[in-house]
């Protein structure tokens, strides 16, 4: 896969996770494996090359930046270093398992007519997967996420939100671009943006990739200014899950 495909890492003070998502493409996925770069803009004590220098040693590129870029900024900047047609992102807390099948799954997508196939996410300690498929649609100043999907192809569930581990055309996602200003929120903002460009979205429903969720020191999940920011820029009052 090489030649055709380059799994995408931002890290930030989680190197032990991104050492071991590294760790498991190579027991997975073998010679046949995709190219590997991660980008780390954490602070110097926690670099992931510092800390795991075992692992750095084996990504194709290491990429360090000033601390803090912002994970819409990390995964914009991969977008721009890679050279393959395809990419793969999942966030560095996740890992390649025996039901991801990375393989299958890149060769599922480049057969479908999709823009973009994610997979869905487990996390042991969770009876059941998170990265279902949802919608995306707006009225009154409203959001609305809700589960569900427009139809089905095979196994995959065609819709308009997924979850952070796809594979999708590189192209496409330097047209589409994740929002610097937003450190947080960004996924929605994304593939709202994405479903109103026409991209096409789905979830492959038997491929999974492991979740084992750790928080970075210091790490603040929800900050009000970005998402103040985000429904700003749409002329949104509130983003409603369901």
């Amino acid at each position: 896969m090489r030649d055709r495909v380059t799994f995408c890492i931002k890290t930030i003070h989680r190197p032990h996770c991104c050492a071991t998502l590294v760790r498991s493409i190579y027991e997975h996925c073998g010679d046949d494996r995709p190219l590997i770069y991660v980008l780390d803009d954490g602070k110097p004590e926690l670099r992931f090359s510092l800390t795991c220098p075992d692992e750095a040693a084996m990504v194709d590129r290491l990429i360090e930046t000033e601390y803090d870029i912002g994970l819409s900024a990390g995964r914009n900047r991969l977008v721009e270093a890679a050279q393959t047609r395809m990419v793969i992102f999942s966030d560095d807390d996740h890992v390649v398992g025996p039901q991801t099948r990375l393989n299958d799954l890149v060769r599922k997508f480049e057969s479908s007519r999709l823009d973009l196939l994610a997979t869905l996410s487990k996390q042991p300690h969770r009876p059941n997967p998170d990265g279902t498929p949802r919608l995306l649609n707006s009225s009154g100043g409203v959001l609305h996420i809700p589960r569900g999907e427009y139809r089905r192809i095979g196994d995959i569930a065609v819709c308009a939100f997924v979850c952070n581990c796809f594979v999708a055309y590189r192209d496409i996602l330097q047209a589409i671009r994740w929002d610097e200003d937003l450190k947080v929120d960004e996924n929605w903002d994304f593939f709202w943006r994405a479903k109103i460009a026409g991209v096409k979205v789905g979830v492959a429903m038997d491929h999974v990739f492991p979740h084992i969720h750790v928080d970075p020191p210091a790490y603040k999940r929800h900050r009000p200014v970005f998402l103040r920011a985000a429904l700003r820029k749409h002329g949104l009052r509130k983003v409603l899950w369901k």
